[in-house]
């Protein structure tokens, strides 16, 4: 196959992951950029290696002939738009997460990629880093027997009125259902299903808005799922005004027959067992490539076999129905079980109660 020519859409913070391991990944380079905000593409285009044409309105990138793969960055309530364009426009298809910010939005991306036959992949980028690849090696090779739970806690910034919205699209008020457990919980929640290798079918759910309200959606949550083979995930996140790091955020996976701490900052991999130390697990050798070049990569690689890529619409898919799922037990107090049924595929959790001025990443 020929270079393929990318097309990225909005140029926020990941855009400079993604020029990289493009610029890495062989036979594939970056030919066009679109973003509203001048001065964020003119930043990304600093960072091409090669001259690139720029664009404000992504349907002019959409019309680039040298564009085959389109990079959808845009905030998560734009996703089905953006991409369904990207699709019908006969281009490759890499949307980052979340899929969407709606069941309904996720199937019109399915839809437009069956219709279409170009492929669609979901930018699940956290279960590529080295610490839970490396993870998954040691469940797939028995190593704690059968895993019955996986558990993580993870910290974050909370804004509070007194601050002022960010530079983010997440402080707008038509950015519902994109708080924090559809923004960041969907790593989370992508990681421990990869790692277990089970699907949630129920969750309950806390979520709180204690520093942050009318800033966004919330900024405090637990979630518990109970699964399909009958592992438990629990998935929290805490985020005060200050945060404090701890020393290591990861999961912990729990098997019948040992425990497997997948840590990043830095990153690492503990594997116990009964009647043994704690013993570090060093990374396979093709793990300490970056990840994002790993990523590029195998979708590329797809792109000229013809498929499976490495994260799918469905798989996605199971994020979202996790992360509203909670959104719904914590306001009913209730168990609510997956997938969500068809009256709420357009349910899109809760919204804020006013707009707050801010671009969109």
């Amino acid at each position: 196959m020929d270079q393929l020519g990318y097309g990225l859409v909005a140029c926020g913070r990941i855009v400079a992951s993604h020029i990289d391991g493009i610029a890495e990944t062989d036979g594939a380079c970056v030919v066009a950029l679109a973003d509203t905000n001048p001065e964020k593409a003119a930043l990304a285009c600093e960072r091409c290696r090669d001259d690139v044409a720029v664009y404000e309105d992504y349907r002019d990138l959409l019309a680039e002939p040298a564009v085959d793969v389109v990079v959808v960055m845009v905030p998560t309530q734009m996703h089905p738009e953006v991409t369904v364009a990207a699709l019908e426009a006969g281009k490759h298809v890499y949307c980052e997460k979340a899929m969407a910010a709606s069941i309904a939005g996720c199937r019109e991306m399915i839809d437009a990629r069956d219709r279409t036959g170009k492929l669609l992949m979901i930018g699940q980028s956290t279960r590529f880093r080295p610490p839970f690849a490396m993870a998954r090696r040691l469940i797939k090779a028995g190593e704690v027997g059968e895993v019955i739970a996986v558990d993580g806690a993870f910290t974050g910034p909370a804004n509070t009125p007194e601050q002022g919205a960010t530079d983010s699209w997440r402080y707008c008020s038509d950015s519902a259902g994109n708080g924090h457990i559809i923004n960041f919980g969907c790593h989370y929640i992508d990681t421990a299903r990869f790692l277990c290798g089970e699907d949630p079918v129920s969750v309950s759910a806390t979520v709180r808005n204690r520093f942050s309200p009318g800033m966004i959606q919330e900024d405090q949550f637990s979630v518990v799922a109970e699964c399909d083979g009958g592992a438990l995930i629990t998935i929290a996140m805490y985020c005060v005004p200050e945060p404090v790091a701890p020393k290591h955020e990861g999961l912990t996976v729990y098997g019948t027959g040992g425990v497997i701490e997948a840590l990043w900052r830095p990153d690492r991999v503990v594997l116990r067992r009964q009647g043994e130390g704690a013993q570090e697990t060093p990374m396979d050798e093709d793990l300490r490539e970056n990840y994002w070049v790993r990523i590029h990569r195998r979708f590329r690689r797809a792109i000229e076999d013809g498929g499976p890529v490495p994260v799918t619409a469905e798989d996605a898919m199971q994020n979202v129905q996790w992360g509203l799922g909670a959104y719904l037990a914590s306001e009913r107090r209730e168990w609510v079980d997956l997938p969500l049924p068809e009256d709420l595929a357009d349910y899109r959790g809760p919204q804020l109660d006013r707009t707050h001025s801010a671009t969109r990443e």
